[in-house]
């Protein structure tokens, strides 16, 4: 099996130089790739690649979110790619998920000896694949600003996602959709927040389902409606805690096969782990097993 790291230069430098000297070391004497991405989707080639060769690949992803995005959209669904998150990017919500896992313990390598494996569903729309989050509404006016702000500013954590919240408030909070979950034809309503969970944070930190799982075959579904400006603060650190279930009179919660948003032919914006795109009449479904993941072994 080809052991090939992709690697996002433009993620954390120091970080990056210090990896690449890990890698060298740690893999001496054995076949070992490093592929250094040069700008936006190259990783996506990159994966596409390897995938389509046939032969088995361990590909170890070292970068942030946007990272990991590009490169399961160029090797979803295929079985003979296994992959592994080196985070060393300023967002990092996905590896999130393993609760029992610390960051500095997908930065060592040493415990992908004998990684722990899991196959892990993704989420679709309308072609395009995510393996965190898919999302509508205030919180991709609020990634749009992140992504600008990081820019300027390459900070860690939930800091610029609260400075983009409150440039964000001066806009519209909702919108009104007609939305299909499954069979079930929803009342047309004005929505601030829809959020599908393959995994339980993003953002940032935040914890729009915190019972999704991201091997059970389904998509977790938060849709909050009719929310307004003075309440988006009261909401926010209920939200970031995955409390926020409380407020029945404006959050529900569903588990989704597929869900259909009619925008009647509007081009609306979804954020995807943490990458804005544009889409007309979005359907998200969910994709079960369809990528596998190499997680690092704790002895």
């Amino acid at each position: 099996m080809k052991d090939v790291f992709i690697v996002n230069p433009k993620s954390g430098k120091n970080s990056q130089y210090e990896l690449i000297k890990e890698i060298k070391e740690h893999f001496q004497g054995k076949r070992i790739i490093i592929e250094k991405t040069i700008g936006p989707e190259h990783a996506t080639f990159i994966a596409k690649k390897y995938a389509l060769s046939d032969e088995p690949v361990h590909l170890f992803v070292c970068g942030g979110d946007g990272t990991l995005h590009e490169v399961i959209n160029g090797c979803a669904e295929k079985e003979n790619v296994i992959i592994s998150v080196i985070p060393i990017g300023t967002g990092n919500d996905f590896v999130k998920y393993f609760e029992d896992l610390k960051r500095e313990d997908f930065l060592n390598l040493a415990n992908y000896s004998e990684p722990e494996y899991i196959d892990c569903d993704l989420i679709k729309v309308n072609g395009e694949y995510s393996i965190n989050t898919v999302s509508f509404g205030f919180d991709v006016e609020v990634a749009k600003q992140v992504n600008e702000l990081k820019k300027k500013m390459p900070t860690e954590g939930i800091i610029p996602y609260a400075l983009s919240a409150l440039i964000s408030l001066r806009k519209p909070i909702c919108k009104e959709y007609q939305i299909q979950v499954d069979t079930k034809k929803l009342p047309k309503d004005k929505y601030g927040f829809l959020v599908f969970a393959n995994g339980k944070y993003y953002g940032g930190g935040f914890k729009p389902c915190p019972d999704a799982n991201i091997d059970d075959g389904w998509m977790d579904v938060c849709l909050i409606s009719n929310v307004k400006r003075h309440q988006i603060i009261k909401l926010a650190k209920k939200y970031q805690e995955g409390n926020h279930l409380q407020y029945t009179n404006l959050v529900s919660m569903y588990q989704a096969k597929t869900v259909h948003l009619d925008t009647e032919n509007e081009l609306i914006y979804a954020n995807l782990d943490g990458e804005v795109k544009g889409f007309k009449n979005p359907t998200i479904e969910i994709v079960e097993k369809a990528i596998r993941l190499a997680l690092p072994r704790i002895s």
